[in-house]
């Protein structure tokens, strides 16, 4: 069964996790899914000793379902973030294009039209706006407006082709803008669907440590696979920090 299955067979109970109950991770999610799948793979190994102590062996499989959820559903806000970061970028490099264009027609047409009261009426209900969106839609109304009044930019040597330019633009600037805006409308729902599993998986991944630490609990070196390496070396880590920092305080000469 895929990762993709295993999600969508568990999105329900996902689901059902009260958003006040998500955990949140100690560790990186890719490191905690990593961690889950080592210890699915030990406790297949060491099912007899940990079923004798009454652990359920659909936990097991669980455990493994609940695994392959998590990684998919945190593919799945990757995925999300980079396409977010995608359209962001996408956005941006072409913004400078769109407030030029506006810029250059704007002007152009308020020396073309200064003595057409009707135009230059036009132009200024188009003017108003100051939004992005509004600018998005000028592109468009001063397309319009330009062949409308094309002999009055005609005459002061105006290239016409700016104003289909203009309409192309404002079309496919509002698909952009759109495709940056559904980015954020979707990263809620991926980001609790993601965190929810994690809860999901946690419950099981405890549960299953639980056993294996009682279970082995006289041969450490089985039983730390029952517990999170990556735990343990940042306290390893953080443990000889403190050390030496408490040597190099004992070292340092006293002030008179």
């Amino acid at each position: 069964m895929t990762d993709e299955q295993d999600l969508q067979n568990l999105l329900n109970e996902i689901n059902a996790i009260d958003e006040a109950d998500i955990k949140k991770p100690a560790i990186p999610f890719e490191i905690y899914i990593y961690e889950a799948e080592r210890l699915y793979t030990r406790a297949s190994e060491d099912l007899p000793k940990l079923t004798a102590i009454n652990m359920p062996t659909d936990l097991i499989d669980n455990l493994r379902m609940r695994t392959n959820a998590l990684r998919k559903a945190q593919l799945n806000w990757v995925e999300l973030n980079n396409d977010k970061k995608k359209a962001n970028a996408d956005w941006k490099a072409a913004k400078p294009e769109l407030l030029k264009l506006h810029k250059e027609l704007i002007q152009s047409f308020q020396f073309a039209f200064r003595n057409n009261e009707v135009a230059m009426q036009k132009l200024s209900k188009i003017k108003k706006g100051r939004s992005m969106d509004d600018m998005l839609m000028d592109l468009c109304s001063l397309s319009v407006l330009g062949k409308d009044n094309s002999k009055l930019l005609e005459a002061i040597n105006f290239d016409l082709s700016l104003l289909d330019r203009a309409a192309e633009t404002s079309e496919r600037m509002a698909k952009v803008k759109a495709n940056k805006n559904a980015r954020l409308y979707f990263q809620d729902d991926m980001l609790i669907i993601r965190n929810k599993a994690y809860t999901l998986l946690k419950e099981c991944v405890d549960e299953v440590r639980k056993h294996g630490q009682f279970a082995f609990a006289d041969q450490p070196n089985i039983a730390q696979a029952y517990a999170s390496k990556y735990r343990r070396e940042k306290k390893r880590e953080y443990l000889k920090k403190c050390k030496l920092n408490k040597s190099v305080t004992k070292n340092e000469p006293s002030t008179p």
